[in-house]
Order: structure tokens, then C-alpha cells, then sequence
């Protein structure tokens, strides 16, 4: 094996990752799927293929909703905490994908943190939260231009965002100093502390839109083919990351980074319930309801 160059298999099956000039695997390329190693093309393939499925499904749940909002114009069966606390979520969840996907010392970090070089980040984590953030964007765009009623952000969504920009900023102040967080190093300890704050944001954000659908006993004007989508994307999500952590023969990933498998079991759980809200609520209901503002 040591006149070998490129990609290959060594006697136990597994991929060998492309190594540098100097042929030692910790001096060549770092970023992303380039750490992981397969036992087979075909375990690369099923991982890859979780991966893009729950990107595409979780990508294109935003739009149905989207759509409901300009068709009708009117953007009064959405919940404006909701959305809120969406931009908190992906914005958080971005950081820790884009960090932990492209930096070679925070890689370094984590593999020393956790002891393991089963990187948790692939492309499509990356993809999804960059689409995200962008899509929740042009949602805010639409809760200003659109008809919204008495519609508003709530006092108490109003202090748990402002909580969180306070927890992002004394996170960030920590790290720049280069004190440790979470006992992590300096931005390993910040893109975990963005991880954790996602995992509480995506539980806090269904909340208040579970509450309003009970509340208003409709699920009108929210849309249930976006509820489907999430929650395939999140049962790829699971899938896609237990494939990597059979693999590896290696749990890191399950603990090394828990916002991935907290946000497929959150999202399975309120997704179950939003259908059930929606099939209890639309049942032997011909007439339009009326929208009342949410209040808590």
C-alpha cells in the first residue's frame, strides 16, 4: 500500500482517504467527506443518498408554505414566532455545518475533543442550512408585505430571542478570547454552543405554531405538504446518521454532534403532531374558520 497514490482499499476493506505530499493523512485535505472512510462503495452510496434525500425534502418544505402565503396573500395561519425562531435556528445550525465542515483547525479540535476523526458534517448539512436561512429570510420578507391581521411576534417570543442574541454574544466574546466552552476549545466550544442553541430553538419554535392550531382548532393556512417534507427529511436525517456511525463501528457522531440527531427526533415528533392536528381539525369541516391573533 505504501506505492499506492489516490483513493484505495486496504486490507480490511477500508477506503483510504487521499493523502498529502508528504503522504501523512493529517497533512492532506481535512474538509468534510474527505475524513470519512467507507468498508464498502455501497455504505458511501446509502450515506450519500440519505443525505441528499433529506436535503431535497427538507429544502422543499419551505416552499409549499411559501406558496400558500403568496396565493392567498395573506400570511395570518402562520405563526410569527414561529418564523422567528426559525431564523435563530437555521442561523445557529449554519454556523456549526459551515465551521465544522470547512475549517481544518476546528476539525483538529474535534478530533482531539472526541478522539475520533468521524467528522458528523457532510455537504448536504451544509446545503440545507445555507437554502434555509435564505428561505426563512424571504418568509420574514413576506410576514411585512403580506395581509397578516393582528398578527404579531409575541412578548414572550420577543424575550426568548432576545435571551438567545444575548447567549450567541457571550458565546462569541468567550471564544474570541480563547477560553474554553462546554470544556471545548475556543470555536469548537462556539459552533457546539450554536448546536445546542438550535436543538432549543427547533423544540421552543414548533411550540407556539402547535399551540395556534390548537387554539384556532385549524390547521388552515398552514401548509400540511411542507409538515410531510419535514418529516421525511428528518427520518433521512436519523438514517443518515446512524449509516455513519455503523460504518465506523464509532458512536461519536451520536454525541459529537447530538444537534443531528436532536433535530430528527424533534422534528419526527412535531411533525407526527402537526398531521394528527391537521386530520383531527380539517375532519367534517366544510366552512372557512376565522383567524384570531395569537396570544399567550
Amino acid at each position: 500500500l505504501s506505492g499506492e497514490e489516490g483513493e484505495g482499499y486496504d486490507a480490511s476493506g477500508l477506503l483510504l482517504a487521499e493523502d498529502g505530499a508528504s503522504g501523512n493523512g493529517d497533512s492532506g485535505e481535512r474538509e468534510g467527506e474527505k475524513k470519512k472512510k467507507w468498508s464498502s462503495p455501497f455504505m458511501h452510496f446509502v450515506y450519500e443518498a440519505c443525505g441528499w434525500t433529506a436535503f431535497f425534502a427538507w429544502s422543499l418544505s419551505f416552499y409549499p408554505q411559501i406558496w400558500e402565503n403568496w396565493k392567498t396573500w395573506n400570511v395570518e395561519g402562520l405563526s410569527f414566532d414561529f418564523v422567528s425562531f426559525n431564523f435563530i435556528k437555521h442561523s445557529s445550525y449554519g454556523t456549526y455545518n459551515v465551521v465544522l465542515y470547512y475549517s481544518k483547525a476546528v476539525q483538529a479540535q474535534y478530533e482531539k475533543h472526541f478522539h475520533s476523526t468521524t467528522i458528523p458534517v457532510a455537504l448536504n448539512d451544509v446545503g440545507f442550512s445555507c437554502h434555509a436561512v435564505l428561505m426563512v429570510c424571504f418568509q420574514i420578507i413576506q410576514l411585512c408585505t403580506h395581509e397578516r391581521g393582528n398578527q404579531r411576534i409575541t412578548f414572550t417570543a420577543t424575550m426568548i430571542l432576545a435571551v438567545a442574541v444575548l447567549f450567541i454574544l457571550v458565546n462569541l466574546s468567550i471564544a474570541l478570547s480563547g477560553k474554553s466552552i462546554f470544556g471545548m476549545q475556543d470555536w469548537l466550544g462556539f459552533i457546539t454552543a450554536m448546536n445546542h442553541l438550535q436543538l432549543a430553538m427547533t423544540f421552543i419554535k414548533y411550540s407556539p405554531q402547535a399551540y395556534y392550531n390548537w387554539k384556532r382548532k385549524s390547521t388552515e393556512g398552514w401548509s400540511v405538504w411542507g409538515i410531510l417534507l419535514d418529516l421525511t427529511g428528518g427520518v433521512f436525517n436519523l438514517l443518515q446518521i446512524l449509516v455513519l456511525c455503523w460504518n465506523a463501528s464509532d458512536m461519536t457522531p451520536l454525541t459529537g454532534d447530538a444537534g443531528k440527531l436532536g433535530l430528527s427526533v424533534e422534528t419526527l415528533f412535531f411533525d407526527t403532531l402537526f398531521i394528527l392536528q391537521h386530520l383531527a381539525y380539517t375532519k367534517g369541516k366544510g366552512r372557512k374558520e376565522k383567524y384570531e391573533p395569537l396570544q399567550f
